[in-house]
């Protein structure tokens, strides 16, 4: 289902690191301070020519159930790190964000850069040049929906989005925005390493599912033998495309429209392989090639934001290319999504006299599945993965807020309930994060799948991983 993200991995080498953000206040004693650090942790001060900043994080994982294809990956250790730096000169800024980290374990090591540009400097014209986030879409920013920028998933519960790479040309006055992009380059969608093992297709993470071996031929069943043939990676980078942004009113008060369209590479790359119809023995030898095509994708969002509350309501919409594949070759057709969304973030400060943020999110995905298809265009009987998303009917509620201090140091807390009603299932996220000094920070959570019938939809996300329930613990420190 998600193993086509993996394969991506193949191509670069690199992944994502968990999702931490970096915590400083002057004083530990006012958490309104520290949630503004939090929150604007990578701001750069206007007054410094070389702004650089970063955290180191030491994090252990414990998941509750050992997987017997995968019983050294029970126990992880991280050790990350993340770099943010600005460079103001005459005539441009230049901004970095990137990180690295390693879990002890091969292949899981890896190098990051979520954002590198240089950008000029002036009002209301600016030009931008190099990886670059900007918000394309509410709903695929707040559900890592990956179909505007490529996403870092090594992690399925900590996805991280990663800017555009290309040109940007952007004019903005009070109340509105127009933005033109263009590029030459695509870098899809990463994960962790795929590779071949014993016959089939493995990674050193609990996140990743390989396609079936078994293949149902005239009633018999054929074992299938995996190999990968990794295309060099100027033929999946080097794909251009072009993109267009426009936003009416000000996301910071009062109504806003924000319409953004494009031709861009898919970041999700497909997979081409040998067709099954062929078999002259229980054994069937296939190679997997990653491919790419390109997708027409639409998105609209509308909203209101009050004074301590924002209302938002989104759609979006892609139509990919569907690739012919060569003579006894199959190669995987995503057919188009329509996504409808809706969110309500709320500031409760007003009403606990401590801060306190809540958000109501839903979300609706028409279409977006995955058929396998021959030369001829018919559908083969087999495909390895059936699905491009990971929640397709479902509600989301995100609490955040201070719980308490100890000795004076604040203790914040986080709470992200999902259930999805195509799945019946649920995702329960908590963390706690207490802060003894400006810049430490100790960290403990947990995460809880489940569903209501493991015989139902044994291929949804939420079924797949049912056994990935853990707890967690680490430090942070910035400087």
């Amino acid at each position: 289902m998600r193993g086509r993200t993996y394969l991506a991995g193949v191509l670069a080498g690199i992944s994502m690191t968990p999702d931490s953000k970096i915590e400083s206040t002057r004083s530990v004693a006012q958490f309104d301070q520290v949630k503004s650090v939090i929150q604007n942790s990578f701001e750069t001060s206007p007054s410094k020519s070389v702004d650089f900043h970063g955290q180191i994080r030491v994090e252990e994982m414990q998941y509750l159930t050992a997987l017997p294809e995968v019983p050294d990956l029970t126990h992880s250790q991280l050790l990350s790190t993340r770099i943010n730096l600005t460079k103001e000169t005459s005539w441009f800024n230049f901004f970095t964000d990137t990180s690295a980290g390693t879990f002890f374990t091969k292949g899981q090591s890896h190098v990051m850069v979520h954002e590198a540009f240089m950008e000029t400097h002036g009002s209301p014209a600016k030009v931008s040049l190099g990886r670059k986030k900007k918000e394309w879409s509410e709903v695929d920013r707040r559900w890592n929906l990956g179909l505007w920028q490529s996403v870092y998933t090594m992690d399925a519960l900590r996805p991280e989005q990663a800017g555009l790479t290309g040109l940007f040309l952007e004019y903005e006055r009070a109340g509105w925005e127009v933005l033109l992009f263009g590029t030459t380059i695509n870098i899809p969608n990463l994960g962790p390493d795929v590779r071949e093992d014993k016959g089939g297709l493995a990674a050193d993470t609990r996140w990743y599912r390989p396609p079936s071996r078994n293949y149902d031929f005239n009633s018999n069943i054929n074992i299938i033998s995996y190999k990968l043939n990794v295309p060099d990676q100027l033929e999946i980078i080097k794909n251009g495309g072009v993109a267009f942004m426009s936003r009416f009113g000000q996301k910071e008060h009062g109504p806003w429209i924000v319409f953004s369209a494009g031709y861009l590479p898919v970041n999700e790359l497909i997979l081409q392989r040998a067709a099954y119809k062929s078999v002259s023995s229980d054994k069937i030898d296939v190679t997997v090639t990653p491919k790419l095509t390109q997708h027409k994708i639409g998105s609209l969002d509308m909203g209101y934001t009050f004074k301590k509350m924002k209302a938002s309501i989104s759609y979006l919409q892609d139509d990919p290319i569907a690739k012919s594949p060569a003579e006894d070759m199959s190669i995987q057709k995503l057919n188009p999504i329509q996504v409808f969304a809706t969110a309500i973030d709320f500031s409760l400060s007003n009403i606990f006299q401590i801060p306190v943020d809540l958000q109501l999110e839903t979300i609706k995905a028409i279409g977006g599945d995955i058929q396998d298809i021959t030369s001829n265009g018919n559908p083969d009987s087999f495909t390895m993965f059936d699905s491009r998303m990971k929640f397709t009917d479902a509600a989301q509620i995100k609490i955040e807020g201070l719980l308490g201090t100890i000795q004076h140091r604040p203790v914040k807390t986080s709470i992200q309930y999902i259930y999805d009603y195509i799945q019946r299932g649920s995702l329960l996220k908590t963390e706690i994060q207490f802060y003894p000094y400006p810049k430490w920070t100790l960290v403990l959570g947990g995460d809880v799948l489940g569903v209501q019938d493991e015989n139902y939809n044994k291929s949804a996300f939420l079924n797949e991983f049912r056994a990935n329930d853990r707890v967690y613990g680490g430090m942070t420190h910035v400087f």
